[in-house]
């Protein structure tokens, strides 16, 4: 799964596309992929989970949780935690890590008029909890896109609009901006410009992201010469 960059500051799993994912033996509907630590984390005493990657039903309807491939699967009676998006769970947990409840969220927006996770999460249990998502959410991601998101959308309050960044490199990673300037320079014109070895040598987007990583006047040339470049490659 690809990662990404939730409320917690945590990277998450992404989802893979339908076709990819096994189904669910009970429903039929596809999975998606969970740790298998999580799930040994999450059910109750006596049930084993050897593999290292289950999948979860997301069908809120299904009774099944967990579920692998070769035979194994396990119901919400066998899981130690109610899960969130399943008929019935009770409490409908927002955040796991906090033990904080989509009703106590509902509440406190309401409140507040905040829906930042951190102003939430503080108005209600006084401190932003330790991120444990991997042992205590069931989807094995962060609790911040789960059950939460659900009562920010149900509450009454909007999020405030994100303000665009006029900063080229906003949200930018150096994996990104090294292989746009290698498609339209190559890696002969990035040797030219910034003589490093990595660019000149046998090179490669590894061994280059590595030296630029520890290399800060070098990656520095990069970005100033990508912030330049930016402009005509657009016309």
């Amino acid at each position: 799964m690809t990662e990404k960059s939730c409320g917690c500051g945590e990277p998450c799993g992404g989802k893979a596309r339908d076709g990819d994912r096994p189904a669910c033996p009970v429903c039929g509907e596809a999975g998606e992929i969970v740790p298998g630590n999580t799930v040994r984390k999450l059910l109750k005493p006596g049930h084993a989970a050897p593999h290292d990657r289950y999948l979860i039903c997301e069908n809120p309807d299904c009774a099944v949780v967990y579920f692998h491939p070769k035979g194994i699967m396990f119901k919400q009676e066998d899981v130690s935690v109610p899960v969130f998006f399943k008929a019935g769970a009770e409490p409908v947990y927002a955040c796991y890590c906090a033990g904080v409840t989509k009703a106590q969220v509902l509440a406190a927006v309401e409140k507040t008029g905040a829906t930042r996770w951190s102003v939430i999460i503080k108005e209600i249990t006084g401190a932003v909890p330790k991120c444990n998502c991997g042992e205590k959410n069931p989807l094995g991601e962060c609790c911040s896109g789960n059950a939460y998101a659900a009562a920010i959308a149900e509450s009454s309050v909007k999020p405030a609009p994100t303000k665009k960044s006029r900063d080229p490199l906003h949200g930018l990673t150096l994996e990104a901006l090294l292989t746009y300037m290698v498609g339209l320079h190559g890696w002969e014109g990035l040797g030219q410009r910034i003589p490093i070895r990595c660019f000149q040598y046998d090179p490669s987007i590894k061994s280059s992201l590595t030296f630029l990583r520890q290399t800060p006047w070098a990656r520095e040339k990069l970005e100033n010469w990508y912030i330049c470049e930016v402009p005509k490659a657009k016309k």
